[in-house]
C-alpha cells in the first residue's frame, strides 16, 4: 500500500476513534469498520478474485477503500450505496485523496429502493448500513450475487440482538452457506451456492 493511501486510512481511523470517544451523535459519526475487518475485506476480495463488488453503506469510505484497493489488484471495481449526502461528499473526498475514485461509483439514495435497479451479478457484496434494514435487504442481495459469490454482513456480534432475525434467515437460506467470523464486531460470511 502506498503512503498516500496509508495516510488517509490512519486519518480515518483516528477520526472514527474520536467519534466513538467524544460522544458524537451516531448519525454524524464516521462509523467505520475496524482495521481487522478492513484487512479481512481486502483479503477476501483478492482470495475470491472479485471483480464486481457492491457495498451497501459507504459512510466515510474507509471500508470502500479496502474493497477498491483489492479490486485494483483483481481488475475490478466497486459500486457503493449511501443515502446521506454529507457522507457521500466525505467518502468521495477520501476516495480521491487515497487514489481510488476511478474504481468506485457512489450511488446516492435509499439502498432498498436502489437494489432492484442494479445490474448484477456481483462477485462480492459487503453489507453495512442500518441494522434494522438488513433482513429486508437479504433476498434482494442474494438475487444480485453470482453463484459462488460472497456476502459479508458487518456487526453480527456487536448488534447480536438487533440482527438475530437476519442471522437466522441468512444461515437457513437455501441459497447460502454461512459462517460467523468472530473478529471485532462479528462478520457473517456467506457464499451463494452454485446452481445445479
Amino acid at each position: 500500500m502506498n503512503e498516500q493511501t496509508s495516510t488517509v486510512l490512519r486519518r480515518l481511523e483516528e477520526e472514527d476513534r474520536r467519534d466513538r470517544e467524544d460522544g458524537t451523535p451516531q448519525a454524524l459519526r464516521l462509523r467505520s469498520v475496524s482495521p481487522e475487518v478492513w484487512q479481512f475485506l481486502h483479503l477476501l476480495v483478492k482470495i475470491a478474485g472479485a471483480r464486481r463488488i457492491l457495498e451497501v453503506g459507504s459512510s466515510g469510505g474507509y471500508s470502500t477503500i479496502a474493497l477498491a484497493s483489492a479490486a485494483r489488484e483483481t481488475g475490478g471495481c466497486v459500486t457503493t450505496l449511501e443515502i446521506d449526502p454529507a457522507k457521500i461528499e466525505r467518502a468521495g473526498r477520501n476516495l480521491a485523496e487515497a487514489g481510488f475514485d476511478d474504481l468506485v461509483t457512489i450511488r446516492e439514495g435509499d439502498a432498498l429502493q436502489a437494489l432492484p435497479s442494479l445490474d448484477g451479478p456481483f462477485d462480492m457484496i459487503f453489507l453495512d448500513f442500518e441494522k434494522g434494514l438488513y433482513l429486508e435487504a437479504l433476498n434482494p442481495l442474494v438475487d444480485l450475487l453470482r453463484p459462488g459469490g460472497l456476502l459479508v454482513a458487518d456487526n453480527l456480534l456487536s448488534h447480536a440482538e438487533d440482527l438475530a432475525a437476519f442471522r437466522q434467515a441468512a444461515e437457513s437460506h437455501p441459497q447460502l452457506e454461512c459462517l460467523l467470523v468472530p473478529i471485532p464486531r462479528g462478520e457473517l460470511l456467506c457464499r451463494k451456492r452454485s446452481e445445479g
